[in-house]
């Protein structure tokens, strides 16, 4: 705890601005408090320079006219952005994307900041968000469990921080190629399958031990286009996010090399089937770049097993087999927060009820205590690279990806300096830009992340309270659509949760009940995402419920959604036939559904906006 702060006795609604705007008016008190700042620090930097706007000027006509022009757009700017824009800050209404009220402060350092620093690429152009976003990188990469040698930066996006992760470790993964050829003592001895299965450690002490002629062999890395063919494949879950395709061409690697693994019926990568796959390359003599666990899928919210995947490595070394593993938790990376102390140690297991209970989490006997995911998360801190995502569950202003690294000389095989930015060997408080595929990007992110950072700790006191309000919703809600019924035309119609969650995400469809037919369930179910939306269901701003969709294919997902279906008692022929489930998709981001009282105001305005949805589907669709 930090200077006797009690961050658990601060009310987490107060870092909000509110559905309604509750707390405008702190909201708007600090923004003209930091306006004024900033415009006093203007009017004191060297005071005695003469103005550039004369107060005659800003009484002409052409004065005018150029504040009235811009007036009049700002308003047509707002009129466009009230009536076309997603509803996402409302109560409990907006179940959706992974999108949500974000924090007051960051908003505010957002703001403030990109009025001194546009551009956060270098010490030189941003030396106070250089800063700040250096101390971010830290503590995100100590969330991990990353130890004293961790690192990390405010990518643009998850998008960028995945391409990064997979940049680095390709480079990593070829330095002992580009040490045969620039310091081939160093590698003595070692055959090709033995160089294509050195852990990331050995690699790195190699380019240590390499000298004066390190930036040598760095030029002879994958960074030179060799040896790309003989770094593997990359393994990925089938639930991945689509930026592992754009990663493998870009980087090089090639599609061709990427191994989709199978998920069972959770959604989650069947860790059998795993080994089988990494025996199966290594029996055929073929490597294993690295492995990708999912922590938070896009579509399900399912979190892989990390710790099965280290398990797998550390039987794998044993044949003298290594590959990085690689942790996407874009989205769900903040999760880990529940189970961090306010000493920023991982709680034992034994421990959390009474933990949750002292910090108001999970009550009313709604605990979330999965050990299947308390396991996961504490075994992050054995992977080599994490994706996480400030702009999701963050709760803070896009763009603000992130990435970490369990071991910082992993960065050093990017390096690229442009002399009006970096100089290499020239000693500067922080840098970043020279290490990251970002040029230049938004300092308000960095001021954003450390300002919350302070306000929220990464911890159960901070983060982890506001992550359990998500978590619970998910929990409330899921239990109330899974089963839930609805008369319409004269029929039955029920929906029914896909899985149970493991995160803040609910699947669910709806079907007629005594309809055995998948194609119908489909369709009554991609309906009710038209009417829920602007396809069908009207002005954005006047739906009383929204929710996104998305489609469980065959060619993706395999075999996984049909234990699901037979449980509806649909015959597995029909997926067979239709090669698809259609599912509806809410991530339950909002931070104003956490408790019994909330959850009893908003489970019977969103079940009467279903009813509403469903009845209209019948009389526009005739499909009920």
């Amino acid at each position: 705890m930090k200077d006797n702060i009690s961050y658990k006795d601060m009310d987490l609604s107060a870092y909000f601005i509110g559905p309604k705007g509750e707390n405008a008016d702190i909201y708007k008190e600090l923004t003209n408090r930091l306006i004024d700042e900033h415009v006093g620090y203007r009017q004191n930097f060297n005071s005695g320079d003469k103005d550039s706007i004369s107060e005659s000027e800003k009484t002409s006509k052409e004065f005018s006219n150029a504040l009235v022009n811009m007036k009049e757009v700002m308003h047509e700017l707002s009129s466009k952005m009230r009536t076309g824009s997603i509803p996402w800050i409302t109560g409990g209404r907006y179940m959706g994307h992974m999108d949500a009220e974000t924090l007051m402060p960051a908003i505010l350092a957002y703001n403030f900041a990109i009025l001194w620093n546009g551009n956060g690429v270098a010490w030189q152009g941003s030396p106070a968000s250089t800063l700040m976003e250096e101390e971010v990188g830290k503590d995100l990469a100590h969330f991990n469990g990353y130890g004293k040698n961790g690192w990390g930066y405010v990518a643009t996006d998850g998008t960028i921080a995945n391409v990064s992760a997979l940049w680095m470790i390709r480079n990593v993964a070829s330095i002992p190629f580009a040490l045969k050829e620039v310091c081939p003592e160093l590698v003595e001895g070692k055959n090709e399958w033995e160089l294509q299965n050195m852990s990331i450690e050995e690699c790195l002490d190699l380019l240590d031990a390499s000298g004066d002629k390190k930036n040598e062999v760095k030029a002879a890395t994958a960074r030179s286009g060799k040896n790309l063919n003989k770094l593997g494949k990359w393994l990925v879950p089938s639930t991945m996010h689509y930026s592992w395709q754009k990663a493998l061409d870009i980087t090089g690697i090639g599609e061709d090399n990427l191994v989709v693994l199978p998920v069972d019926n959770h959604y989650r990568v069947d860790i059998d089937k795993l080994e089988e796959i990494i025996q199966e390359n290594i029996d055929n003599k073929i490597p294993i770049l690295g492995v990708v666990a999912v922590v938070g899928s896009t579509e399900e919210g399912a979190i892989d097993r990390v710790d099965k995947f280290i398990e797998l490595r550390e039987k794998f070394r044993k044949q003298g087999v290594d590959f990085a593993i690689h942790v996407d938790a874009a989205y769900g990376g903040y999760g880990r927060a529940l189970y961090i102390d306010e000493d920023n140690e991982f709680i034992p297991f034994d421990q959390l009820e009474d933990t949750f209970k002292e910090y108001g989490i999970f009550t009313e006997g709604n605990q979330f205590l999965k050990r299947n995911v308390y396991e996961a998360y504490k075994a992050i801190a054995k992977s080599d690279s994490v994706t996480i995502d400030p702009h999701k569950v963050g709760y803070i202003p896009y763009d603000a990806g992130g990435l970490t690294i369990a071991d910082t000389r992993m960065k050093d095989s990017l390096t690229y300096y442009a002399p009006y930015a970096f100089q290499e060997g020239v000693a500067v408080p922080a840098s970043i830009g020279q290490f990251t595929l970002e040029g230049s990007k938004a300092a308000g992110s960095a001021a954003a992340v450390w300002v919350v950072n302070k306000i929220l700790p990464l911890n159960i006191a901070g983060y982890g309270r506001l992550v359990a309000r998500s978590l619970y919703a998910s929990r409330k809600f899921h239990d109330l659509f899974d089963g839930q019924e609805f008369e319409v035309n004269g029929k039955t119609i029920v929906s029914q949760a896909v899985y149970d969650p493991d995160y803040n995400m609910i699947d669910w469809v709806y079907r007629e009940k005594g309809n055995n037919s998948l194609k119908d369930l489909n369709e009554l179910t991609q309906a009710f995402y038209d009417y829920t939306s602007s396809t069908k269901g009207g002005e954005l701003y006047n739906l009383d419920f929204l929710t996104s969709a998305s489609t469980f294919s065959s060619d993706i997902y395999g075999d996984a959604p049909v234990p699901f279906i037979k449980s509806l008692g649909i015959d597995e022929s029909e997926y067979a036939k239709e090669g698809k489930l259609e599912i509806l998709r809410a991530s339950t981001m909002s931070p104003w559904v956490y408790d019994e009282e909330s959850f009893s105001y908003w489970a019977p305005r969103i079940t009467e906006a279903i009813q509403g949805r469903l009845e209209l589907i019948s009389k526009a669709e005739g499909i009920i």
